[in-house]
């Protein structure tokens, strides 16, 4: 059986609620904290993953092989982040994104020094145990079985004569040494791994950097970059172009609303529409599954299959490759693009495979391996796709267009945004993924790009949108830079975000150790002179920069389309880009019957 759970980001690998359960498989895990240092220096992530079927669980813990752990290293410049100019600016670009106060620049500057200076005394007890150990070589004359550096001619006759008792003396007091080194040593390597594991754990937290030109604060502080269309109108209802005009009383030109085409009848909701056309079942999906799931049926269905081909298809057209990505993957893959925990609220599905009522000692090894999870995004799958990879620079920027299943436990939430599909646990989408240069110029365009792409395929769809450039509160820690585009959605009377597009910059680079392969070339020094080419010159790699946007979110572009075309009849009126797809059908009517 493979259960679902959901736990709270703040420690990745905890494993709290169980949420929902279902069918197939057996695979065990081990959950702890997030990239926790073990043994190897940097390197903060020891979990195991072991996949078997139910014949072999019922064989015992004992005779389960976990494969070798996923190992990633972050590459943080502590360098940089010493220097007190850009530790002043990483500070404040903290405190602009309203982000905890344990994120603490000074503190995790202070550890790392601790760290260097630790390090350097490990390296010295270490070098002084190896010259005990050549001392001892050199006492009896080399290395047993004549093994070693072969001593030169005239060696013996330069070391002084001991006598065997001076030799025993000497001996004894070699092995004391080291002894006592071998416990030094143990002791610092323990402190000093335990102290990289904390401070690795503070790091990975600092957000990107933001672009000069966001707006600081929060969401109602977002800049307007344009409207597209006119919004379809409830009697009485007003549209606003600006984020927080709603509650504005200072008037002027943020506080006016768009003229619009009011309606002559009222505007339902999707879910009012849902209900006569027959498109989704929300009482059959909750029975069996919970609250905010849901069955699509009749055109819905064909509807979510059309704009996933409608938007694939465009994607391709403009020169991005198509991918279908995995939907479970490693949760320290989800740490290294950044999604990291802002409240205490659970948004992630683990997939478990520990049986309810399963024993104490069972649960106690199917602890001890790693849990994996459910994508938030296909943007995680994407840019793992690309880890651990050293790319050429004639191939970039490499444009994905990848399908995938998106997860979202989305706790906390309530109100009207969790009604019918605007807010819900599980949906379609195809996201965009882009490797560029780690070229400001170069990504920073990439970004429009993207931009230009989402608003070609909702103007095409018809629907009435804005789009905004999103303030500092509102940025992922990956983000350096993020719009957003919001529809007009007639029945709910306002704005719904449909899409977003970030730029990342190397921030998921550095962690997910995504390289490419420079056309300079660096001189290297060597004795003294500066080599211009040949042997003594060598290719650099630098950090990619990675960018990511969605072409479709389906739920909500359904929501917007059913809300937007509807008819005086119930009936919508389909836009004719998704014809093609539709399998004939062009208007969705109200039906005389059901067919499920």
């Amino acid at each position: 059986m493979l259960r679902f759970t959901r736990t709270c980001p703040k420690d990745l690998l905890s494993t709290k609620s169980t949420v929902f359960t279902s069918s197939s498989c057996r695979s065990s895990f081990r959950a702890g904290p997030a990239f926790r240092t073990i043994a190897h220096k940097y390197q903060f992530s020891t979990t195991t993953l072991i996949l078997q079927s139910s014949e072999a669980s019922s064989k015992g813990a004992a005779q389960q092989q976990p494969v070798p752990a996923l190992i990633l290293k972050p590459f943080i410049n502590f360098k940089a982040l010493a220097n007190p100019e850009t530790a002043s600016a990483t500070a404040l670009n903290i405190q602009h994104r309203k982000l905890p106060n344990s994120i603490n620049v000074a503190a995790i500057n202070e550890l790392h020094k601790t760290v260097a200076e630790m390090s350097q005394k490990l390296d010295m007890a270490r070098s002084e145990r190896n010259r005990v150990a050549a001392e001892m070589k050199d006492l009896f004359g080399g290395n047993p079985g004549g093994k070693g550096k072969k001593k030169k001619q005239g060696d013996q006759e330069q070391q002084p004569s001991m006598s065997p008792q001076d030799k025993e003396q000497k001996r004894k007091e070699l092995v004391e040494r080291g002894k006592v080194l071998k416990e030094e040593i143990h002791a610092q390597e323990t402190e000093l791994s335990a102290l990289e594991s904390k401070l690795y754990e503070q790091a990975v937290m600092i957000p990107n950097s933001t672009h000069p030109t966001s707006p600081i604060g929060p969401e109602s502080a977002a800049q307007l970059i344009r409207i597209q269309g006119v919004p379809r109108l409830n009697a009485g209802v007003k549209a606003f172009a600006h984020p927080g005009s709603e509650e504005s009383t200072t008037g002027g030109e943020q506080g006016r609303a768009l003229l619009g085409n009011e309606s002559s009848y009222p505007l339902l909701d999707h879910v009012s529409l849902s209900k006569i056309l027959d498109l989704v079942d929300f009482e059959a999906a909750t029975a069996v599954t919970g609250s905010r799931w849901y069955y699509l049926k009749n055109e819905a269905a064909l509807l979510e299959l059309a704009l996933i081909q409608f938007a694939t298809q465009r994607a391709v057209r403009k020169g991005f490759t198509p991918v279908i990505t995995p939907d479970v993957v490693r949760p320290e893959v989800v740490q290294a693009c950044g999604f990291q925990p802002r409240d205490e609220a659970s948004q992630t599905y683990w997939v478990s495979t520990t049986a309810p009522g399963s024993t104490s000692k069972e649960a106690a090894h199917h602890h001890q391996h790693s849990a994996l999870c459910l994508v938030a995004t296909a943007e995680i799958a994407l840019a793992g796709m690309n880890m651990n990879r050293v790319l050429e620079e004639s191939l970039l920027p490499i444009k994905l267009a990848g399908f995938g299943r998106a997860f979202r436990a989305e706790a906390g939430s309530r109100g009207a945004e969790v009604k019918g599909l605007y807010r819900v646990h599980q949906f379609s989408k195809v996201e965009l993924f882009v490797v560029s240069k780690a070229d400001q110029v170069e990504s920073d365009k990439a970004l429009e790009e993207i931009r230009q792409f989402q608003e070609d395929i909702f103007e095409e769809l018809g629907l009435c949108y804005r789009v905004l450039d999103m303030p500092t509160e509102e940025l992922g820690a990956s983000a350096y830079k993020k719009y957003d585009i919001e529809a007009w959605m007639p029945g709910r009377n306002g704005w719904g975000e449909i899409s977003s597009t970030s730029n990342c910059t190397d921030y998921q680079a550095r962690r997910l150790n995504i390289r490419y392969r420079t056309n300079k070339i660096r001189p290297q020094v060597s004795s003294g002179s500066i080599s211009e080419g040949g042997s003594n010159s060598y290719m650099t790699t630098e950090f990619a920069h990675t960018l990511n946007g969605t072409a479709m979110a389906i739920p909500r572009i359904i929501v917007a389309l059913l809300e937007t075309y509807q008819q005086k009849d119930g009936s919508v009126h389909l836009p004719e880009c998704l014809w093609p797809f539709m399998a004939g059908v062009q208007v969705i009517r109200p039906k005389d019957h059901k067919f499920l």
